[in-house]
Parts: structure tokens; sequence; C-alpha cells
């Protein structure tokens, strides 16, 4: 048989050649039936490999993890390229309590407008012997100036004490004398002009009191503009700051 060389000097038969042809391709050809390559997601998105990918395109975050969009900021707070650190934006302030008057209040000038409305003080049947009932006042500004320390007083039967209702900021409701009525003296701050207010002052009284009342009381809501100090300043129609009211017993 002849003999093929390949340049090596060595001779090799023409069927051992053509087995190791055999060979290359057959491995030639398992090559081609390994997995293909991942395929490209969608256009400018990269692909990753081994992470689940979303619809959009976005590695999904695995369970338990939190995304780091969403995931709370550590560390020191950001700084600018300078090295200084970023100030935050402080919180908006929120305003507390009444306005207060302003410097150039003067009320002597300012002069307020201010009526009281009542339909007077209604009790209902007793109940073990007590009547429960209420005054409903209201409070209106009809100036055009706000008013800055509203005031006013209310006087019921001397039996009366007071039960539920508005009565913060006044003082206890009580008789300082015999004979005399209960009185009570509100101060309820800032009304501006046109506004109103309503307060319903509850109160009680032993039903054995029934027409006990002292022939020297009227029952009354008086309103005015006052001071810190207890000044009374002067209203533009003062003839409705006062209501005399009737007691009513069911």
């Amino acid at each position: 048989m002849r003999k093929i060389g390949f340049g090596t000097g060595r001779r090799h038969p023409v069927a051992t050649s053509a087995v190791l042809l055999a060979a290359a391709l057959t491995v030639a050809l398992a090559g081609c039936g390994s997995d293909a390559a991942p395929t490209a997601g969608p256009s400018g998105t990269p692909t990753v490999t081994g992470v689940p990918v979303t619809p959009t395109g976005v590695p999904a975050t695995p369970a338990g993890e939190s995304s780091p969009a969403t995931a709370a900021p550590t560390g020191a707070p950001r700084t600018s390229g300078t090295g200084a650190t970023t100030p935050r934006r402080p919180a908006p302030a929120r305003s507390t309590g009444m306005p207060k008057p302003p410097a150039s209040y003067d009320p002597a000038e300012d002069i307020t407008d201010l009526s009281a409305q009542t339909p007077g003080l209604r009790l209902r049947a007793p109940v073990n012997g007590v009547r429960h009932g209420d005054v409903t006042v209201t409070i209106r500004n009809t100036g055009p100036q706000p008013v800055w320390g509203l005031t006013f007083i209310v006087e019921v039967p001397e039996s009366m004490t007071a039960d539920g209702g508005d009565w913060s900021g006044c003082t206890p409701l009580r008789s300082k004398r015999v004979d005399f009525p209960a009185g009570s003296k509100c101060e309820k701050g800032y009304l501006a002009p046109g506004e109103s207010r309503v307060y319903r002052l509850g109160m009680k009284s032993p039903a054995a009191k029934d027409g006990a009342d002292s022939l020297i009381s009227r029952w009354l809501v008086d309103v005015w503009s006052g001071g810190k100090r207890g000044e009374i300043y002067r209203d533009l129609g003062p003839d409705d700051n006062r209501r005399i009211f009737l007691v009513y017993r069911a």
C-alpha cells in the first residue's frame, strides 16, 4: 500500500488518516447540539444571566430582599461633588394657638361691634330629682375689626351648677353671695370680623329648688371685647351686647 507523508518525517497509513478525520467530525457535530447562547432582551436592555427578568427587562428582586430603589437610605446624607453636605429642607412650621394682636392695635381706635343672642335657659323634666338643661349663646362680630379678647358673662339661678358643654376658659359657675345669681366669666379669645360662635353651656339644678329663684336676680348674658388686665373696650352698638332671658322648666 502506498504511504502518504504529513511533513513530519513519519508516514501513516491512509486508513489511519480517515479514522482521525471521522473523529474530528464527530466532535464538531456534538458541539452543535449544546445549548444556544442566551438571546438578547428588549432593544437596549442587557440580558442578565441566572436572574429572573421582569417584562420591562429589569432584573426581578429575589424574595426576602429589598429593591435598591425602595430600600431605606442608610449611612451619611448625600454630599455634592465639592464634599459639602446638602442640607435638607426644613418641614413647614405649624401655627399654634390663637392669633395675637398686632403691635399697632389700639382698642380706643379699633372699635369693635359685638352682639349676643340666646333663647334662654331650658331645663328638662327631673331625673332622679335633678333637672338638666343648657343655655345656648351665639356671639357675632358685626364690626370691621377683629376681636382679640372675646369675653362674656352669664348669670343664672343660684342653684345652677355647670354640667358639661363649652365651659373651657370660664370661671366656676357659682353664686358669690346668698340670694344672688350664680355667675361665670368666659374668655374665648379671637373672633374675626363677620364671624360668629355658638357656645352651649350645660347646667343642672335640684328639682327641689324650683321656684326658689331670687326676686332680685336677672338671668342674662353680656358680651364685650376685653383686655388682658380686665379692660372693657368700647363697642359701636352696645345695645345688643346684653340679653336678659327667661328660665323654662319642663
